[in-house]
């Protein structure tokens, strides 16, 4: 045997540790993907909802630039919303036409509600999407309470929203509905309506019963209003009564029987949305008619409890 053969022999037996070598590598490599890599088998349930089943609107009081800043950028405050509708108008606005900013996804918590009771539902961070509207609107804040509380129009500057900002945001909300049916008409609010003791927001100026008409958030029948307005003429009610159905349509209310400034303020934010133009905090038999007649259309089966007859729909 001559040192060629020798030489060839051994170059055969080289690469065939070489190969060897690359193939216990490969299979190690193999085993560790698949101890790393668990195989889920998608075997989708019934028994499931969205976590999302209510929509806060808010305003931002600030112009665009300054409330994409507050709503995206640390601060010892973090605020943010899963949205934001600008104002075409204003100033800060770079762009030409009206664009809405996704800023958390709808997945995803964002921080807008705060301290916050809707019905039987807390802390609504945890199941809503917010939308902030870029407005101008402002409020002094008052420096304590008193007995009534001062007309907010001694406190606040209220401004209107533009058409094309309002059907921007209905275009998003029809979006959201469709993503996430769970959101009834009366789960759809404004912040002033989960937190009335700190928040005024979206104003009496907000356009909810155009919302409405648009097929978004709840309003009354004017035939059920008539109703419950002719009934407590002839059959009035008590303070305690009448704030157990605000409580019933969801807002945060005691029902102490007293119209303390706590009571003021949920009675205000009602009226705010469902009268804006008289929102005076206190109890009348017209804005205990339109909550009868909310009650009427959307959770009959509580008026039962308030022992209130209901109206069958015209």
């Amino acid at each position: 045997m001559d040192h060629r053969t020798l030489s060839i022999r051994g170059i055969a037996r080289l690469a065939m540790q070489e190969v060897l070598q690359r193939l216990v590598c490969f299979l190690g490599l193999m085993m560790l993907l698949s101890c790393e890599s668990l195989k889920l088998v998608d075997a989708p349930s019934a028994n499931q909802n969205s976590r999302v089943n209510h929509l806060v609107i808010h305003f931002t009081s600030e112009g665009f630039e300054e409330s994409l800043t507050v709503l995206t950028e640390p601060s010892p405050n973090p605020v943010s919303a899963h949205y934001l509708v600008p104002e075409q108008n204003d100033l800060s606005y770079p762009f030409k036409s009206l664009r809405v900013h996704r800023l958390v996804e709808e997945q995803h918590r964002a921080w807008h509600a705060g301290e916050s009771q809707w019905f039987n539902e807390s802390s609504l961070n945890d199941r809503s999407i917010g939308i902030e509207l870029v407005n101008r609107s402002q409020c002094r804040r008052a420096t304590r309470d008193s007995d009534p509380l001062p007309p907010l129009v001694q406190q606040c500057r209220f401004l209107p929203y533009p058409d094309d900002q309002i059907d921007a945001l209905i275009e998003l909300i029809n979006g959201i509905l469709e993503r996430h049916p769970e959101i009834t008409p009366l789960n759809i609010v404004g912040h002033a309506d989960i937190a009335p003791n700190r928040k005024v927001d979206p104003g009496p100026l907000f356009p909810w019963k155009k919302l409405h008409s648009a097929g978004i958030g709840a309003w009354y029948f004017p035939g059920d209003q008539a109703f419950y307005l002719n009934h407590l003429k002839q059959h009035p009610i008590d303070t305690t009564t009448a704030q157990q159905a605000l409580a019933f349509v969801g807002y945060p209310i005691e029902t102490s029987g007293t119209e303390d400034a706590a009571s003021q303020r949920a009675v205000r934010a009602f009226q705010m949305r469902f009268r804006p133009d008289q929102y005076s905090g206190f109890l009348d038999d017209e804005t205990i008619a339109i909550s009868l007649a909310l009650l009427n259309r959307y959770r009959p089966m509580l008026l039962g409890d308030l022992n209130l007859p209901t109206r069958l729909i015209d």
